[in-house]
């Protein structure tokens, strides 16, 4: 909903701040919608397509769309350590269907053991407040019930050796995320390969990509509804130019291509576990 809404005001050639004046509203509140931070009312999204030149059937699907989505995400209970550029993504993922993402340095957050994301948390290298890490493995924590629930989203992860081998929170809890990954891994919905040292030179930098469930018939542009997310150390880029896009999806079939198959990865990982313990 929020990239269609986006891609539509784009196409027609508005500003966020023109459309918000135009349907009564400030210019934060539209740009809220457009990251996903606040889902819309149906009548405000009628009078933005009205606005772009989308009418009959087209507008009518997207409405629909819009009744069915509440009011405000659940990850607004966390406003107090969730930063705007990331609410964005935590958005935008809980809407995804397809995750597919590259990880080089630690375990994807959506497959993070409790402690493992303490762990990462209490050793980052920008520090945090009092209390704030709690706050922020609850979070993560909430974010993967996007893999359990009734109509899950896939998840296909490309993972690093060295992120598998990068000793968070010490022997024993690295341990225990090892074997959740192997665990993880046997989902229907969960697809995880490890890219070896053996593959030769990865990929400098991590990255995800989103894609979105189709807009109902006959919404024209459902099949383009895919964005890529680079996270940074103060922010992130989002990346929605049908070239960024593809040259991301090709990296990332590429790392596959590259990595084990899910049995051999299995493997590899029970064996790591087993020499932190040895």
């Amino acid at each position: 909903m929020a990239l269609t809404l986006r891609q539509l005001r784009d196409r027609a050639g508005i500003t966020s701040a023109e459309a918000a004046r135009r349907v009564d509203h400030d210019a934060s509140w539209l740009s809220r919608i457009e990251t996903a931070e606040v889902r819309p009312h149906p009548n405000d999204v009628r009078a933005l397509l009205a606005l772009y030149g989308v009418e009959g059937d087209q507008a009518e699907a997207v409405i629909a769309v819009a009744r069915q989505a509440k009011q405000r995400g659940w990850w607004q209970r966390y406003s107090d350590v969730l930063p705007d550029w990331f609410a964005a993504y935590v958005g935008m993922e809980s809407e995804a269907s397809i995750i597919r993402t590259y990880e080089c340095q630690m375990v994807p957050g959506l497959l993070q053991t409790e402690e493992y994301a303490r762990a990462a948390f209490e050793g980052a290298p920008v520090p945090m407040r009092d209390g704030e890490v709690e706050r922020q493995v609850a979070l993560r924590l909430e974010r993967q019930g996007i893999l359990t629930g009734n109509e899950p989203s896939i998840l296909r992860a490309v993972i690093d050796e060295g992120a598998a081998r990068r000793v968070v929170g010490g022997p024993q809890v690295l341990h225990h995320q090892l074997l959740r990954l192997v665990e993880e891994s046997t989902r229907s919905n969960v697809h995880i390969q490890l890219l070896p040292y053996s593959a030769g030179v990865g990929f400098d930098g991590s990255f995800a990509i989103l894609d979105f469930p189709p807009m109902p018939d006959p919404y024209p542009d459902a099949a383009e509804e895919r964005m890529v997310y680079v996270d940074t150390l103060t922010g992130a880029l989002y990346l929605d130019r049908p070239g960024e896009v593809a040259a991301y999806a090709a990296a990332h079939e590429q790392l596959q291509a590259l990595a084990l198959a899910p049995k051999q990865t299995r493997d590899t990982l029970r064996s790591i576990a087993a020499d932190l313990i040895a």
